[in-house]
């Protein structure tokens, strides 16, 4: 079920942030308010859903709405995660009072020699108090010597041992730093040796969308898959919604199309209109050689991401493009 933007703005501005066309300073600030969290799950409710709801921003703890929207959807018992770099001055607040609630948090973290002090104080308390219900996520970016400063958190703060990585996907409009063709397999290595480092804990690994199979060799997908770290990194994105209600597939394709739900009957028929628009770009594959391999399907590997294929497809363009 969908992503819920709860703020288009952050307290980080990440050079590879793949939101960055839909945050301030590019979009006029927004929250988004009580009677759209209303209409949204009323919407969502025409229809049996996995009753899964996650909580992303730009940064959520910086709407101030945030503890009234997750009583709300918790009193219509949707199951919440929290997309949050546990920075802000509320965050430690938040992860303290939500401790004793079901919910999860993903934690997307930066490595350490970034933080500031206040920020490394935010994000160690926030840590703390979330402990086992927290997951932490990172970008796995280019030039940086290794990860292993995650398994450092996830020790000193009792945090969840299932960790999300992702590969710095670009933004249809190449807005943000993206990964090169040639650091995917520089990639796919310090991810086999993350796995192999966080072992002894029992670390294992989930991947962001958009990593095509053959980042990996048959050698290190045979490793990760005995360490239950498999890449199954397919492109079947839950749906965004901006904070005025406006539906996208993900942020990445964020200026390609976008709809305001109240424009679909239901969740299922506003995600098969998208799935639509972007069926022949799967098709298309990062790479020529795509359109031949047997794992080209969608319960193996899209050849990448969409926005990366569509970015590769200059004679192909898309009806309509956002504004």
């Amino acid at each position: 079920m969908p992503n819920l933007m709860l703020t288009n703005y952050c307290n980080y501005h990440c050079d590879y942030c793949f939101g960055v066309d839909m945050m301030v300073p590019r979009k006029k600030a927004a929250t988004m308010s009580r009677d759209t969290v209303k209409g949204i799950v009323e919407w969502l409710g025409r229809k049996p859903f996995d009753n899964v709801v996650q909580l992303m921003g730009g940064e959520p703890t910086l709407n101030d709405d945030i503890e009234w929207i997750i009583d709300y959807l918790l009193e219509h018992e949707c199951q919440i995660t929290i997309f949050s770099n546990m920075a802000t001055d509320r965050a430690p607040e938040l992860a303290e009072k939500l401790s004793v609630l079901p919910i999860r948090w993903i934690a997307n973290v930066n490595n350490p020699s970034k933080w500031s002090e206040r920020e490394r104080d935010n994000i160690m308390r926030a840590l703390k108090a979330g402990g086992q219900k927290v997951s932490l996520s990172f970008n796995m970016i280019p030039g940086e010597p290794d990860e292993l400063w995650a398994l450092d958190l996830i020790r000193e703060c009792g945090l969840s041992t299932n960790v999300k990585v992702g590969f710095v996907l670009p933004t249809l409009t190449g807005s943000n730093s993206s990964l090169r063709d040639s650091d995917y397999s520089v990639i796919a290595s310090r991810v086999v040796d993350f796995v192999k480092a966080g072992e002894p804990m029992g670390v294992t690994v989930e991947y962001e969308c958009g990593i095509p199979y053959c980042t990996f060799t048959d050698e290190q997908h045979g490793y990760l898959w005995r360490h239950r770290s498999q890449c199954n990194s397919g492109c079947q994105s839950r749906l965004d919604i901006s904070p005025e209600g406006e539906v996208m597939y993900c942020l990445p394709l964020s200026t390609a199309h976008r709809r305001h739900y109240s424009e679909f009957e239901d969740y299922d028929q506003c995600r098969a209109w998208f799935e639509a628009q972007y069926r022949p770009y799967r098709m298309l594959g990062a790479k020529v050689e795509c359109a031949e391999c047997m794992l080209n399907n969608p319960l193996k590997c899209h050849g990448g991401c969409v926005a990366k294929n569509m970015m590769g497809a200059k004679n192909v363009t898309l009806n309509e493009r956002c504004k």
